[in-house]
């Protein structure tokens, strides 16, 4: 079996950055600031459901704020309310048509759901507004990738590099950008990069032991690969390429 036909077998994936939530918005009322600083305390602890209703007691003391709005929409979204969640950020973004975040919100939900045209819609709105944004940057740059804009993806992944030095996401595509294309050098040089940043992150330990196993470097690759259980042991990458591996290579 030839490297191609090895790389179809092996899973990766994308990074995506996602939904941003104002901590502050423009012209509240006392009720309204109260119950969005309460959000604000609930979503640090994590209480999403706390956060939630919050957030909705806040839009109904302001219902025109469109940072509220698309802090709805967003939290409902990731929830599973879609259709609800999108209703909110459009309308965010009916009352407010500079909000970069509530169309970067709407381009990450139907980035979420594989909606492709859609997601670079939006997000391209996002990046027209606010051309500095690097998760804007991250998550357009996939839409490219997902729509084989290869150069387009690149640009918009480096950039995000440059804005945000730190920001890990735009160089562990920039790998995936060089895996799909089968510059696996170049991919394990920008995996490596990410690493440096959060040596934790483990989608980038799956993918580059996907790309060291597709050189030839098995003890490698499943190095790295259990490094990425070990960072989360319920991801489920892993386990296939893994289980893979082994079975390729009578590891069994």
């Amino acid at each position: 079996m030839n490297r191609l036909e090895e790389k179809r077998h092996l899973m990766t994936t994308t990074l995506t950055t996602p939904y941003i939530y104002y901590n502050k918005a423009k012209g509240l009322n006392p009720e309204a600031e109260k119950q969005l600083q309460e959000a604000n305390d609930f979503f640090e602890q994590q209480n999403i459901v706390a956060t939630t209703e919050s957030y909705k007691k806040a839009l109904a003391a302001a219902p025109e704020s469109p940072e509220l709005l698309s802090n709805v929409g967003a939290i409902l979204a990731a929830q599973g309310a879609v259709q609800e969640g999108v209703a909110f950020l459009k309308k965010a973004t009916e009352i407010d048509p500079r909000s970069a975040g509530a169309f970067y919100n709407l381009g990450t939900l139907f980035l979420a759901h594989g909606i492709r045209d859609q997601a670079k819609e939006y997000l391209e709105k996002a990046r027209d507004i606010d051309p500095q944004g690097a998760p804007i940057l991250n998550n357009l740059g996939i839409t490219y990738l997902h729509h084989s804009s290869f150069e387009k993806a690149i640009e918009c992944f480096t950039k995000a590099t440059e804005i945000a030095p730190q920001f890990d996401y735009p160089l562990h595509n920039l790998g995936t950008v060089s895996y799909d294309r089968e510059q696996l050098d170049q991919a394990m040089h920008y995996f490596h990069q990410s690493l440096e940043l959060n040596e934790n992150n483990f989608a980038t330990l799956n993918d580059l032991g996907c790309a060291l196993y597709l050189e030839d470097k098995v003890d490698e690759a499943l190095v790295f690969l259990k490094k990425a259980l070990v960072a989360n042991n319920n991801y489920r990458l892993p386990y296939h390429n893994i289980g893979y591996i082994a079975f390729k290579n009578n590891l069994l």
